[in-house]
């Protein structure tokens, strides 16, 4: 077995790709493609923003890539995840849809919270 992510992906998605899975149904769980075969996410489980290989991330759920606009190109918006390597999660005021508005806008939103995100009082 291979030491490097991208050698054992299945599929490698361009730097600065958002994906997402679906969770139990009801919610999204988005992290940010390296182009490596590795994405930057914030995680419930390990409880911080990571880089963790693709199979990692999906869990062995469907992996669906999904279109945004930025100004930014995709390194620049992996050199933001990256620089973010490490922040500790908080469900309502920093998830991974948090960190990923912010990686790609600026800005920290988390459209699955509704009235309940605090993440849009914070930098």
């Amino acid at each position: 077995m291979s030491r490097y992510p991208y050698e054992r992906a299945t599929r490698l998605y361009p730097a600065g790709s958002l994906l997402a899975i679906r969770i139990r149904g009801l919610f999204d769980h988005v992290g940010i493609a390296t182009g490596y075969g590795t994405v930057i996410h914030s995680s419930a489980r390990y409880g911080r923003v990571m880089e963790t290989d693709l199979a990692d991330f999906s869990g062995g759920r469907a992996v669906r890539a999904v279109a945004y606009a930025s100004s930014l190109s995709g390194t620049e918006v992996v050199v933001r995840a990256r620089g973010r390597m490490g922040q500790r999660y908080n469900p309502i005021a920093r998830n991974c849809e948090h960190f990923v508005s912010w990686c790609v806008s600026g800005e920290a939103r988390s459209s699955q919270l509704g009235p309940f995100d605090l993440g849009r009082h914070l930098r």
